[in-house]
């Protein structure tokens, strides 16, 4: 055992980190056999089902969408990335999920109270490379162009109104958004190198779509201090061009927006609200961050030493479970326990060239959407796994 790694070890036996009732130690770091009797959940990635997900006992997967094929005639499009649910008023959802493709824009697909597909159409068109994204407290979707002149662009998942661009939210490589529901505050992730931590403060709640065209505020950049304790900074120019595109792809390393101080992150990606904290990835270094807005500190949930590397699209499950997709990596969503160990929650092998997107809840919180990007070499492949997720802890 001496000459195995911890992240070997875990790999053998598939077993994941969740918590037991009455135990102060996750299941990876005690005896798995005695718990095994103890719970009634199994532990271990079992094999490959007919879909080609390895899951936990007791969850289920199905295949909801694919690359090129009808959704209730809506063509499911190539390349899915980020997404997010959304209640509907008869007692079913809709998942959204952008295009990272050159002509990009958004899907949806609507589900009724029995999770059955009723309709498919596309919320968002003639954007570019739609990467992630977050969702909103007035029931918008924010989808983020993930290109140094990409903007975000607010959708209606119903599919009622046309896409807005807001300007206000800077042009740069975007990648996620995430809205504290209390005060409207935006905050967004930039997919580069020496990327910057944004939020946009308005100066009004925002209750409505296109609110945002109108509403003035501060775009602002993280700093984070001695202490993990964050200042906001300024930023002159949110629009600010890019002049060298070696040199300045970052927001914060062009020319109107140099002098200013903040923290740089290497490739910051997934992004997701909740209780009070903004959780955001950073792939390049392996790592989860925790922005706690009450204390106004930043720090390290996941230090990028375990189970998952390559962390992009975030979600939290309705127990507050930190989850994390693998952008390549062995294509697995892990859960981040709070002390901040990662364990496997479902793994999708032989999916060469892919990465896991998307992941989202629908409201009840017992069906997980996600996809492979690069399905097989064929495309998108849409999934949803049913099961106890709120009992992972």
């Amino acid at each position: 055992m001496k000459n195995i790694s911890k992240r070997n070890f875990l790999k053998s036996i598939g077993t994941v980190g969740v918590y037991l009732a009455g135990a102060n130690l996750p299941v990876w770091a005690i005896n798995t056999t005695a718990n095994a009797a103890s719970s009634s959940l199994s532990y271990k990635l079992l094999k490959a089902d007919k879909n080609g997900v390895m899951l936990m006992e007791g969850f289920t997967s199905r295949i909801v969408a694919q690359a090129g094929k009808s959704v209730k005639g809506y063509k499911w499009h190539k390349s899915a990335d980020g997404g997010a649910v959304f209640k509907t008023e008869d007692g079913g959802w809709i998942y959204v999920s952008n295009s990272e493709r050159k002509n990009g824009g958004v899907g949806a697909i609507r589900f009724d109270s029995n999770a059955k597909i009723v309709d498919g159409y596309q919320i968002c068109k003639n954007t570019r490379r739609n990467c992630a994204g977050g969702l909103t407290p007035w029931n918008t979707w924010l989808t983020c162009e993930e290109h140094p002149k990409g903007y975000t662009w607010e959708c209606d998942p119903f599919g009622k109104r046309k896409q807005i661009k807001i300007e206000s939210l800077g042009m740069f490589n975007h990648e996620a958004a995430a809205v504290d529901p209390k005060t409207s505050i935006i905050y967004q992730t930039e997919d580069t190198g020496n990327s910057g931590f944004f939020r946009f403060v308005p100066q009004e709640k925002i209750t409505s779509m296109g609110q945002l065209l109108d509403v003035n505020g501060k775009f602002q950049v993280m700093k984070i201090n001695s202490g993990s304790k964050v200042q906001w900074n300024d930023v002159p120019n949110p629009l600010a061009k890019m002049k060298d595109k070696k040199k300045d792809r970052a927001l914060m390393r062009r020319k109107e927006n140099k002098g200013i101080d903040y923290t740089g992150f290497q490739r910051g990606e997934g992004a997701w609200y909740h209780g009070g904290k903004v959780y955001f990835a950073t792939t390049s270094t392996n790592e989860i961050w925790e922005y706690d807005i009450q204390n106004n500190t930043c720090k390290t949930l996941y230090k990028g030493k375990g189970v998952l590397t390559d962390p992009d699209n975030v979600t939290v499950s309705n127990s507050g479970l930190v989850m994390a997709a693998e952008d390549s990596g062995n294509m697995e969503i892990c859960g981040i326990s709070k002390n901040g160990k990662a364990f496997p929650i479902l793994r999708v092998p032989k999916h060469k060239r892919s990465e896991l997107t998307g992941p989202a809840f629908n409201p009840a919180g017992d069906r997980l959407y996600f996809s492979s990007q690069n399905g097989k070499g064929k495309g998108s492949i849409t999934f949803e796994v049913t099961g106890p997720f709120n009992k992972l802890l």
